[in-house]
């Protein structure tokens, strides 16, 4: 193999809390990456478990391993944007990595020969294996660079789709103020892939290189599912990118269009929701983005019911339902 210095760095990010029941395979999947100039970054969010020991496994390993650790433990965003204080020297590249997500040995190879097709490539996703649930992920075949803002036009129409936690980034697309992930957002992982995508190309790779690992002890298990936040996530990235990704008066409409599908849900969710958590949840976190909705709001999102319900205006397309 040629000197791994001639080929740009990529940095492997692993945010860790208390991951000792899948830490190790995640840390051994980068191991066995082909890239040859790597570099695994773990941070060590104050975990209470075995993680500090398995990660102490990998002191000498292969692929080196850097590690951050927390004393305190720190919210889940703060701990995630921490990571870019830290990046070695020259890196070129980050590609996330999960605690309980895994990787094909090839895959940062596979990305990097995308990364590389064009220096205005901010971003490059790929299709995961999410769960045993092989996606269709809708990207036109054989196309593997588009614009950012074409991208997220496909994301909002469902005529394209990507995974957050398994994408490789662009360094420059990293604010100077390191704060790459917002905590203003529920799925801020979703929420810096649209927002590079305003400035810079995508990239992805038609093959399933990456796999998520679905258990009850995921965020997205324990808050997001039961309080259907991804309702309130797409809200927000329309009120933040849709007047990006279509003309004015179009990005207008898809925002009124899904405004009325959420309210309407919201409705349906408060009528099942016994103790009004779930409301409340929405309604502070709406209140948040000084979006918080009025009577009137209601009232037009049930007569948008009924014309659709009379032929008169279509329903609300595809995800999320």
């Amino acid at each position: 193999m040629s000197d791994p210095a001639a080929y740009p760095l990529v940095t492997v990010i692993t945010p860790a809390y208390n991951a000792e029941a899948y830490l190790r395979e995640t840390m051994e999947c980068v191991q066995a990456q082909t890239w040859p100039n790597l570099v695994h970054l773990v941070i060590e969010n104050a975990s209470t478990d075995a993680t500090a020991s398995i990660i102490a496994e990998f002191e000498n390993a292969r692929v080196p391993v850097k590690v951050v650790r927390h004393e305190n433990l720190l919210p889940q965003v703060e701990n995630w944007n921490s990571a870019f204080a830290h990046l070695p020297e020259g890196a070129e590249w980050f590609r996330l990595l999960c605690a309980d997500d895994t990787m094909t040995p090839d895959a940062i190879e596979k990305m990097m020969q995308v990364a590389q097709l064009d220096d205005q490539i901010g971003l490059v996703a790929c299709k995961v294996n999410y769960g045993g649930d092989l996606e269709t992920y809708q990207w036109p075949d054989g196309l593997a660079v588009m614009e950012g803002k074409e991208a997220i036009r496909r994301f909002f129409l469902n005529q394209g789709h990507f995974r957050a936690p398994h994408v490789l980034v662009n360094v420059k697309a990293i604010p100077e103020d390191g704060v790459y992930f917002d905590s203003c957002v529920n799925a801020f992982d979703t929420d810096s892939v649209l927002r590079t995508l305003t400035k810079w190309r995508f990239g992805f790779v038609h093959e399933y290189i990456a796999n998520t690992r679905v258990h009850e002890d995921t965020v997205t298990s324990r808050f997001v599912a039961p309080k259907r936040l991804h309702l309130l996530d797409w809200y927000h990235y329309l009120l933040r990118y849709a007047a990006v990704a279509f003309p004015e008066d179009d990005g207008r409409t898809i925002l009124q269009h899904y405004k009325r599908h959420y309210l309407r849900r919201l409705i349906a969710l408060r009528r099942e929701d016994e103790n009004g958590k779930i409301w409340e949840e929405h309604m502070t976190r709406l209140d948040r983005l000084d979006a918080r909705p009025t009577v009137l709001d209601f009232i037009d999102a049930m007569a948008d019911r009924l014309l659709i319900a009379v032929g008169m205006r279509p329903k609300w397309y595809a995800y999320p339902w």
